[in-house]
């Protein structure tokens, strides 16, 4: 008799912790109820297996997430403090880097991309296949260190957006025969592009738990403790799946907890660790060679929500099982971050243009934090955004 009642309980409680049960927020405004209802639902229907948000005001939390689990034993709760792989919300950290580096006089972005040693093979080679992002791809030798940091490297240089992350991801290589120890030498170890991360930005931001590459010795601790990446299939079941390759490439590569990316907001994006003219070049809108509005510049993606500039990137690697979002709205001080070992987070953003106000947790966020009940039909977009 108690079996027969106990036994659907019990299978309900084994059901809630495979999917992640295990789930914390903290709302310290009493404003993100919604958004938190959203999170809630999203997660339960892509069968996640763990997540961690925050909402940050002014460089302080002021509403967090956290549900699930950090690897296949639903042992170890996921928290604010649980790195994961970000894929390629490592753009910006990547764009901000050769600003400093411009700023410092170090590296020229009017460099051509072809004088870094295999570059040109590989564009010819990209251009040849069907990969989407080769899409009009003519590898021109005036194609800049600017272009790849702009997107803006296919059809004609610097008159065209279309995202790229193949090219950008040869920045790396960039940096090594420049800084470096040679191209041969951007694998297999902490690279010249990883150290200079970990020293312009992660060391003056007190972001201690993360990696620029994974091969830091530094920071193994990071690495051991990092989130497992999952496939999750149309009946929930998760497949664990490999971790990424160690080195950063220039797309992808850093690792990082939702703690640390906060810290990145305080000091870097608001704080005074920037000098002004790298400041501002990163903040402006950014711009193609005729200039007319562009929708991405420096690692960040720009796009108008109503009335409102939002800078904004996602990451998404399914092979590995990783997604993220950074979506900030710089005139309210206010950014969402959200991380996750799935790639659940993805929605289809195009190619060609700036969309976050497709994903349905950016939408939910920007409901909240901006429209009201103002509805979406004021939503703007500038040239190819």
């Amino acid at each position: 008799m108690y079996l027969q009642i106990l036994t659907p309980i019990l299978l309900l409680l084994m059901s809630l912790n495979a999917f992640g049960a295990n789930q914390t927020a903290s709302d310290r405004g009493g404003k993100w109820s919604d958004l938190e209802t959203t999170f809630e639902q999203h997660a339960k229907e892509n069968g996640m297996p763990g997540m961690a948000a925050a909402v940050v005001k002014e460089g302080q939390i002021v509403w967090s997430y956290t549900r699930g689990y950090s690897e296949a034993n639903n042992e170890i709760p996921v928290s604010l403090d649980t790195p994961f792989w970000i894929a390629s919300v490592t753009k910006p950290f990547v764009g901000l880097t050769y600003l400093l580096l411009e700023h410092e006089g170090k590296v020229a972005l009017s460099e051509k991309a072809h004088k870094t040693p295999n570059f040109q093979s590989l564009c010819t080679w990209l251009a040849s296949t069907e990969i989407p992002f080769a899409k009009g791809m003519t590898c021109s030798r005036e194609i800049t260190i600017e272009h790849i940091l702009k997107h803006q490297t296919n059809a004609v240089p610097g008159t065209t957006f279309m995202y790229n992350p193949i090219l950008y991801s040869r920045l790396s290589r960039h940096l090594e025969h420049k800084l470096g120890e040679g191209v041969d030498a951007v694998e297999g170890r902490h690279n010249r592009l990883g150290q200079l991360i970990e020293s312009y930005i992660l060391t003056p931001a007190g972001m201690n738990k993360t990696m620029a590459s994974m091969w830091d010795p530094a920071k193994a601790g990071v690495l051991q403790q990092i989130a497992d990446g999952f496939r999750v299939n149309a009946n929930g079941e998760r497949q664990k799946l490999p971790q990424p390759e160690k080195h950063i490439a220039g797309g992808a590569g850093v690792v990082s907890t939702i703690n640390d990316l906060v810290k990145f907001e305080r000091h870097v994006m608001l704080g005074t660790l920037l000098p002004d003219e790298v400041t501002n070049k990163l903040s402006a809108w950014p711009a193609f060679e005729d200039g007319s509005a562009a929708p991405y510049g420096y690692g960040w993606y720009f796009e108008k929500y109503q009335q409102e500039t939002l800078m904004w990137h996602s990451g998404w690697d399914p092979e590995h099982g990783y997604s993220a979002m950074y979506l900030r709205i710089p005139d309210r001080k206010l950014t969402l971050i959200v991380l996750a070992n799935t790639e659940s987070l993805y929605w289809a953003n195009s190619l060609t243009k700036a969309e976050i106000v497709k994903s349905p947790l950016a939408r939910a966020f920007l409901e909240e934090a901006v429209a009201a009940n103002a509805g979406m039909s004021k939503i703007t977009h500038c040239k190819a955004c």
